[in-house]
């Protein structure tokens, strides 16, 4: 664990916001954990106080041993669940790519090394849903957590919260979180299926016939996964494609200039659109945008890097 500055170590800010994202997993140690009463613990404190004073104007043994008895299982309470959460791993997972206004679904892995499971943990940003589980001794849990995307580009984890409030519910143990972690978020697309624009690129394709098979070649990333000569797949030969000799057609150009909309986000919502069922119709398209020109191509493969581009556009 890096040092850190006493500037940033007594810095208020750091119980909700924590440490800066670091690369690696994250171990959980005092520096990173903090412990204060929750309403029922301020309200047994208010309680034990009033017992203490009534224990000392009477001069009465029995509420003196009464209060010191509950006053050290409270303080047993704020060890045992410091205990809880120290010595954890947290570890960053994969971000799958999402469409604006989906829950980005961030993978966290929760590492308890120790020989003792942890209990009632709860995992989330600190606004929002969070998710409440149990970790083994010496086991491992894999948490994939929802966060609503609202706008198209880049979108980082929010902080996240580990907490407890084990074993007797009257302190809560949190540690803030800041992971490496970031959503790329694809502009919505067009709720309903557009046509295709008329305009048609420079270079031409091929309309695929079954009477005109030509002859197998090997498989090229972005190939129609229908072209596929499954039967020799399923009798170990290599992975080969179906070639054909048909008639042409244009290839698909889908230009920013010649896509209507009364804004960016209006443009780029139609060209998602296209892009989609140009990708699921087999078709080979190109994109045309204010400073990236990508040429024509066929797959998923062209499909994700097309989408990229408006997503960063």
């Amino acid at each position: 664990m890096s040092s850190l500055p006493w500037r940033e170590r007594l810095d208020p800010r750091r119980f909700l916001r924590g440490e800066k994202a670091v690369e690696g997993p994250i171990v959980l140690g005092h520096r990173r954990i903090f412990i204060l009463p929750n309403r029922y613990g301020f309200a047994l404190g208010l309680l034990l106080a009033l017992q203490l004073l009534v224990a000392t104007n009477y001069s009465n043994n029995l509420a003196f041993i009464l209060c010191f008895l509950l006053i050290s299982i409270a303080l047993l309470g704020i060890l045992h669940g410091f205990r809880n959460l120290a010595g954890l791993v947290v570890r960053p997972g994969r971000v799958e790519p999402v469409f604006a206004g989906e829950d980005a679904i961030f993978e966290v892995h929760l590492d308890n090394p120790a020989r003792h499971p942890r209990i009632a943990l709860r995992l989330g940003p600190r606004r929002g849903a969070a998710l409440t589980l149990d970790v083994g001794a010496r086991t491992n849990r894999l948490l994939r957590l929802p966060v609503a995307s609202e706008r198209r580009g880049w979108m980082p984890v929010p902080t996240l919260v580990l907490a407890s409030t084990f074993p007797l519910g009257l302190f809560r143990a949190w540690s803030p979180l800041n992971l490496p972690l970031r959503a790329l978020v694809y502009p919505a697309p067009a709720p309903d299926p557009l046509p295709f624009p008329e305009q048609s690129g420079p270079g031409q394709g091929q309309m695929f016939h079954a009477d005109d098979f030509r002859g197998f070649q090997n498989y090229q990333p972005g190939d129609p996964l229908r072209r596929i000569h499954w039967k020799g797949v399923a009798k170990g030969q290599p992975v080969q494609v179906k070639e054909y000799r048909g008639e042409r057609q244009a290839e698909l150009l889908f230009d920013w200039d010649h896509t209507p909309g009364n804004d960016v986000e209006a443009r780029l919502s139609m060209l998602c659109r296209w892009i989609l069922d140009a990708e699921r119709a087999g078709l080979r398209f190109g994109l045309r945008l204010p400073g990236a020109n990508l040429p024509p191509g066929i797959g998923s493969a062209h499909g994700t890097r097309c989408l990229e581009a408006l997503a960063l556009f």
